[in-house]
């Protein structure tokens, strides 16, 4: 059966919020410096795994969950995820969402005590680490929207061997001289659109490689689901669809939060939020 590209057969890919679940766990997780050492290494990159491994870290206090479709629940649930500016941030995101998908057993010790208990936990150096991947896209992603195309400018050089990116501290290579990008830019003069783009999708692709899977599902033979392997891979997949316009977040004027309002005509995340706009309108 051949499929044409069209967005049907895209909403069969983004559906797949009906078929991811993931776990929040009971109690509001708190922030501990101490926790011995893992029981199991796995085998993974040593970088990441260093990470993984250093306090303080984010605790899983309650043995109970409950499980709920993140794609299904917002699908601007990216942008949430970038509004976190501290610690007490984390906590709240991990309380409402869940664990970002790094969890490790640690044997954590009781204070005051030489007992200790196996939790949960993940590495606020991870949570970090991984706010700062994303916020550093979504800001180069405001610029194209906005097409502020000076701002977009200063962020990209061109150099002997190519086209870099500069985003903070990082200098990365986009596209070297024999691209195509590279010719147009030399012929055309500066594209930083086009540069920020391949840079963009590029970044996204490579988060989202080895973590969101293409699957049939036993029921639904037919269609095809991208399914993430944990919370940060769909918080990647929103993104993607962000940038290929499938959901479109706005920030709802009542509650300040993130929302896919689905239609372009809806102002508000939900009733409460409308009534709530249309009081202060009246006495405003």
């Amino acid at each position: 059966m051949k499929h044409s590209f069209t967005r049907p057969f895209l909403r069969n890919l983004v559906d797949s919020y009906y078929a991811f679940f993931w776990p929040i766990y009971g109690g509001r997780p708190i922030v501990t410096a101490k926790a011995r050492r893992k029981f199991a290494t796995p085998a993974v990159d040593r970088k990441m795994e260093d990470m993984d491994h250093r306090p303080p870290f984010l605790v899983c206090r309650g043995s109970s969950k409950r499980y709920y479709a993140p794609l299904r629940k917002n699908p601007a649930m990216h942008r949430i995820f970038c509004d976190i500016t501290d610690n007490k941030g984390i906590i709240e995101f991990a309380s409402k969402y869940g664990m970002l998908g790094f969890t490790r057993s640690f044997r954590v010790r009781k204070r005051g005590t030489d007992q200790s208990t196996l939790m949960l936990t993940e590495s606020m150096a991870r949570w970090k680490y991984e706010l700062a991947e994303m916020k550093r896209l979504v800001y180069l992603w405001e610029l194209v929207k906005s097409k502020r195309l000076s701002l977009l400018g200063a962020h990209l050089d061109r150099e002997d061997d190519g086209i870099y990116v500069a985003l903070g501290k990082r200098k990365e290579l986009i596209a070297d001289n024999s691209s195509a990008l590279a010719r147009k830019w030399d012929r055309e003069g500066e594209q930083p659109v086009e540069a920020a783009l391949q840079y963009l999708t590029a970044s996204i692709n490579k988060k989202v490689t080895g973590s969101v899977f293409p699957t049939v599902l036993p029921s639904y033979q037919k269609q095809i689901y991208l399914l993430p392997g944990n919370l940060l891979a769909a918080m990647w997949l929103m993104f993607l669809w962000e940038v290929i316009g499938e959901v479109r977040p706005r920030r709802c004027p009542g509650c300040n939060e993130w929302f896919d309002p689905k239609r372009s005509t809806r102002i508000t995340c939900g009733d409460r939020c409308r009534k709530r706009k249309s009081r202060q309108n009246t006495n405003s």
